[in-house]
């Protein structure tokens, strides 16, 4: 076990951190909804992966292309955070659209693949929840793909279905900007989105959730207006998940998730995987102790407010968007922390059980529900052909 400092700023003792991090050991799954490497791969190395070797420690590898400038993970401080299970985002940016934007995803899927081909000892991809439990059990890191924007299927639903087949197991339904069939809580200049010019999904809008739900794909609500969110949860018949959100309440962001958002959630089971990030923590411009940014408190103040509105802990999970963001929340800079937020849990009274489930098991549920759905719908219904043109839209 990975030795972590004796103490901390935070109030966390040695015993403490100890009995924290040992909540992370296998057989229980860190699953962490959100990790940009495969795009900080691409504009740091070009994706060439001879140029970097994630084996050795990266903190102090200066990577001038990408705007937070240290990666935030390696293999080592993957063992020393006890991370077990991550989606890696195959994000493409809201500004390459069209058939170069799929290109770009492929891209990204393909690295994440070559990923677990370079590191087998580290690394194995996941295609189901049970691939992911017993990847965790064998003690290498379960690696599964989520698209990070709508616009790369690019108005195709083949599309999203070959990239089902290739590994991708949700689709966060806009990025800043969005496709033309779901609105966006953000323009892709950053700007508010006041109004949702598509109701929140429009009509193909709605067929693609449903045939995320027929193929067995996670539709993945963060980033979005939140009468995208509404509509989402109301017409999808397996439970939803935002990948990296955090609560509206604590932190009035549009990028974060109202209450009634979270009650109407708990109905269908879904999960809201906490960010890291920290201007999403407690805005631009929080001051704590005479220093900006908001801290590991502030993300266990999401998790105690969650946990109020919906009742318990059951659809809380971890979504940190490392390599991702220019400054995660201070006390959870990078990858090997995760055990910093448990054991804040700790400190306030959380139980064992209860981190387990906010740690992974809780994502692990939902998966293994949208997979059960999935093969329902696939014995009830063919896979849809629509096209954005039949109802007078556009694909973008």
């Amino acid at each position: 076990m990975a030795a972590l400092e004796e103490t901390n700023e935070w109030g966390h003792d040695a015993a403490l951190l100890a009995r924290a991090r040992k909540l992370h050991d296998p057989p229980n799954a860190t699953f962490d909804g959100h990790n940009d490497l495969p795009w900080t791969l691409h504009e740091a190395y070009e994706h060439r992966l001879a140029r970097v070797d994630l084996r050795e420690p990266q903190e102090k590898v200066y990577c001038p292309q990408i705007r937070h400038r240290f990666l935030h993970t390696d293999f080592p401080r993957v063992r020393k955070g006890g991370l077990t299970a991550q989606f890696w985002s195959v994000y493409v940016p809201t500004t390459i659209r069209g058939d170069l934007a799929v290109q770009k995803t492929l891209e990204q899927i393909d690295v994440v693949h070559r990923l677990c081909e370079e590191y087998p000892d580290e690394l194995e991809f996941a295609w189901s929840a049970a691939d992911v439990r017993r990847i965790v059990a064998a003690g290498k890191l379960a690696s599964m793909c989520g698209v990070e924007g709508g616009h790369q299927i690019n108005g195709s639903l083949a599309t999203l279905r070959m990239y089902h087949r290739l590994g991708v197991r949700y689709m966060t339904l806009t990025h800043n900007g969005g496709p033309g069939w779901a609105d966006a809580a953000l323009d892709d200049g950053g700007k508010y989105n006041e109004h949702a010019t598509a109701g929140g999904l429009s009509k193909f809008g709605e067929i693609v959730v449903k045939e995320m739900n027929r193929v067995g794909m996670a539709v993945d609500i963060a980033h979005v207006h939140a009468d995208t969110m509404r509509k989402a949860i109301e017409i999808s018949e397996a439970p939803v998940i935002f990948s990296h959100s955090n609560t509206r309440a604590v932190c009035n962001h549009p990028r974060n998730v109202p209450d009634d958002v979270l009650k109407t959630l708990v109905e269908k089971d879904g999960v809201v995987m906490l960010n890291f990030n920290a201007p999403f923590v407690a805005g631009d411009f929080f001051v704590k102790e005479g220093k900006v940014g908001g801290t590991v408190r502030e993300i266990a103040d999401h998790v105690d407010h969650a946990k109020r509105v919906c009742g318990s802990v059951r659809h809380l999970g971890l979504g940190a968007d490392y390599d991702g963001i220019k400054a995660a929340a201070r006390g959870v800079e990078d990858v090997g922390t995760y055990p910093v937020l448990t054991a804040e849990l700790l400190k306030r009274g959380y139980t064992d059980e209860e981190i387990f489930a906010i740690n992974g098991g809780n994502v692990l549920r939902v998966l293994e529900k949208i997979e059960a759905v999935a093969a329902r719908l696939q014995r009830e219904t063919k896979a849809s052909e629509a096209r954005p043109a039949d109802f007078g839209e556009i694909a973008s």
